[in-house]
């Protein structure tokens, strides 16, 4: 997972890239390819754990919370792109490359030495006037290229799970091979399984009720009584 802070013409827009395993590792080395998952769920889910983690550390109230939680659009956006096979090395390097990219291209920006201006072109057009650039003081354009520096020690790449630095010296200190791995005098063998169960299509969800909504933010439960728990 990568932190970015950025967005186009290095304007502050902070988001996270990730790439994930599509379907689930099991200790024993099998591998489930699972079914796309439906994103507007995942989207209430992130939208809670954000303002969750806003309110533990003091940064919004309870009435904030309350009138973006009423939004009809939530402000928020989860998206899951195509997938990628796991023997197709050129995607895989283009999406890495991509998703580490820095925050600002150094081949956009052209200084205008007679106005002390900044001329930064964009590989799309943004606003009525589909404009494909932007003009800034140089003054300004420095200070939104560091707003894009990280605190000393800030990590910006992130592992979770089956590729978390744990989990690695997890499975070398048990032993356990990468899948593709052959181990040592065993030439026609893998120690891994890949089940495909991706076209499995599971009953709908039902949607998040007010309840489940305000446990997540709030952390309570709307239905119990504060006074004798009941």
């Amino acid at each position: 997972m990568v932190i970015h802070t950025f967005g186009d013409y290095a304007r502050f827009h902070p988001h996270l890239h990730a790439i994930v395993a599509d379907g689930l590792f099991r200790k024993s080395g099998s591998f489930y390819v699972l079914p796309r998952c439906e994103m507007k769920q995942l989207e209430e889910i992130f939208r809670s754990s954000i303002l969750a983690m806003l309110k533990r550390k003091g940064k919004i109230a309870n009435d904030l919370i309350g009138k973006l939680m009423n939004w009809h659009h939530s402000g928020f956006s989860v998206y899951a792109g195509n997938r990628i096979a796991r023997d197709d090395k050129a995607a895989q390097e283009t999406l890495s490359q991509y998703i580490m990219r820095n925050a600002f291209a150094e081949e956009k920006i052209s200084y205008i030495e007679d106005s002390g201006q900044v001329l930064y072109r964009s590989d799309m057009t943004h606003g009525k006037n589909k404009k494909n650039f932007e003009l800034l003081p140089t003054g300004q354009f420095i200070a939104r290229v560091t707003q894009h520096i990280p605190e000393k020690g800030f990590q910006m790449v992130r592992y979770y799970g089956w590729y978390s630095n744990r989990a690695k010296g997890q499975r070398r200190k048990e032993g356990m091979l990468r899948p593709g791995d052959k181990p040592p005098g065993k030439e026609d063998s893998v120690n891994f399984t890949i089940l495909d169960i991706s076209d499995y299509e599971p009953p709908r969800a039902p949607s998040k009720t007010w309840r489940e909504l305000i446990k997540k933010v709030w952390e309570v439960n709307p239905l119990t009584c504060p006074q004798c728990g009941s």
